[in-house]
């Protein structure tokens, strides 16, 4: 009878370990936010970001313009970009209304709170 609990527990401490190293993932995963604040007397229609090695943009990061005076707030995971030590640098690209554009380079999202685009 206690040879079976023992079979019993040992069975389940092993299927609990897979769960509890995905939840012990899930609570050092770092949430980054930002802000991108548009302050360029004109309306901000895109936002990109790409790693700084690379030497193409993402995808649009705007689900609708930023007017001037206006800010947008962004949040990812950082995980979803490498692990706990990526996902922190981005080249950052902001378009305009007028076809003009605003580039920073090699910016850390994990330290800044806001992206001001004069």
């Amino acid at each position: 009878m206690v040879n079976q609990w023992l079979s019993k527990v040992t069975i389940a401490a092993g299927l609990s370990l897979p769960l509890l190293a995905l939840t012990a993932a899930s609570v050092f995963a770092q949430m980054v936010k930002v802000s991108v604040v548009n302050n360029s007397g004109k309306t901000m229609t895109a936002v990109y970001m790409s790693p700084p090695d690379k030497d193409t943009w993402g995808e649009n990061e705007l689900e609708t313009p930023i007017p001037d005076r206006e800010k947008a707030d962004f949040e990812w995971n950082q995980a979803d970009y490498g692990g706990s030590e990526a996902g922190c640098v981005f080249d950052v690209r902001a378009e305009y209304s007028d076809g003009k554009s605003t580039d920073l380079d090699a910016v850390d999202l994990c330290k800044e709170t806001a992206l001001n685009f004069k």
